[in-house]
């Protein structure tokens, strides 16, 4: 099996897990202040069908959904609505639950970073004790080039300085990464004796996740293009500086975004479908369909009214559903997940063996398919 890492720009070789071990996969999840839209379905269904795909090759699986629940973006929505910031986030957090179920995900452990603060807490005084952290003006910082900051992205150093984060006074260089603010109202704060009163930042919140689940390195890490830099960036180093691995993830993979009429679904630019509204009209398995239709990690257009194709794609499926695959179908199909999980790929065998009057039970279970 071969699976494009973006840290290598290159397909890979990759054995999940191993004998002893599941295969651990961390997949950064959406920030609860809404309804989740397609584009979050994309992200989830499409590591639903690698799950899927693993445990029909016989490797076991471990999959951590990060919520991120300490937001500004949750706290000003929680202000609007006349709400505590936990209470807007416990309910759109479970209705990300339930469109998951709705859309048949299956085997995913969902984590709160809110329940992870004194793993974030922890790690934080660690890398002050070790120096790889600093503190500047009440905040704790990383020394971000010491941990091989950039080579995600592969941006240059010019680069890396004209995309300044987390800008403040008394850090040791622009790039260095925020873990603990002092300085930030989210609604929300932690005390801590050395830190301070304050919360971890987004980095370090997927962090403590990734290292409270897993205890250190794991084999996949998942999420939307659009975090590769600066997200990804920092949770990299930050792992690199907690194992003192150079390559603590073995896979980097990142799925592309959806667009409608030219322009990325987003919830701040009001243009997103929330999957709830979506399973109104059209079944899991159009969804599902049309979602796979493109390779994983281009940018998808969607358009709605094309669902109507899918579900009919969904029924000549349904046909052979009932059967077992032949050997050479099967085969086909394997090969195309084997490269870099081409789901486009695999759906064509799939509706080729329909067509074809054999059997779609085994292909069909892989991509989710509900009969």
């Amino acid at each position: 099996m071969k699976v494009y890492d973006t840290l290598a720009a290159k397909k890979k070789d990759f054995v999940p897990g191993s004998a002893a071990a599941a295969a651990r996969i961390f997949l950064c999840g959406p920030t609860v202040y809404d309804y989740s839209h397609v584009g979050h379905a994309r992200m989830l269904l499409f590591y639903d069908a690698v799950t899927r795909y693993l445990r029909f090759l016989g490797a076991e699986t471990r999959v951590i959904v990060n919520i991120t629940d300490i937001d500004p973006k949750i706290f000003a929505r929680a202000k609007a609505e006349g709400m505590a910031p936990k209470e807007l986030a416990t309910y759109y957090i479970s209705e990300l639950l339930y469109d998951a179920a709705a859309l048949g995900i299956d085997g995913f452990a969902f984590a709160r970073v809110s329940d992870h603060v004194h793993t974030a807490q922890a790690l934080a005084r660690r890398l002050l004790d070790e120096g790889k952290a600093y503190i500047a003006s009440g905040n704790v910082y990383l020394d971000a080039k010491s941990a091989g900051f950039g080579r995600l992205s592969k941006m240059t150093d010019k680069e890396l300085a004209d995309c300044r984060l987390d800008i403040a006074p008394g850090k040791k260089s622009p790039l260095d990464i925020l873990l603990w603010s002092t300085n930030d109202d989210f609604g929300i704060s932690f005390s801590d004796r050395v830190l301070g009163s304050g919360i971890p930042w987004w980095h370090m919140q997927d962090t403590s996740v990734a290292v409270a689940s897993f205890g250190g390195a794991y084999d996949m890490h998942g999420g939307a293009d659009e975090l590769v830099y600066p997200h990804h960036e920092s949770h990299l180093a930050q792992m690199s500086a907690i194992t003192s691995e150079k390559e603590p993830v073995k896979l980097w993979t990142h799925v592309g975004l959806v667009y409608v009429k030219g322009k990325k679904m987003s919830k701040s630019l009001g243009n997103a479908v929330a999957i709830k509204r979506l399973l109104q009209d059209h079944s899991a398995n159009a969804v599902r369909l049309y979602l796979y239709s493109t390779h994983y990690r281009e940018r998808l257009d969607f358009a709605e009214n094309r669902l109507a194709k899918y579900a009919e794609l969904d029924d000549i499926i349904s046909s052979a559903a009932d059967k077992k695959c032949k050997p050479a179908h099967m085969k086909k199909f394997m090969q195309k997940m084997d490269d870099d999980f081409d789901t486009q790929g695999a759906m064509r065998v799939m509706l080729e063996a329909a067509r074809a009057g054999a059997g779609t039970r085994e292909m069909a279970e892989i991509l989710g398919l509900r009969y």
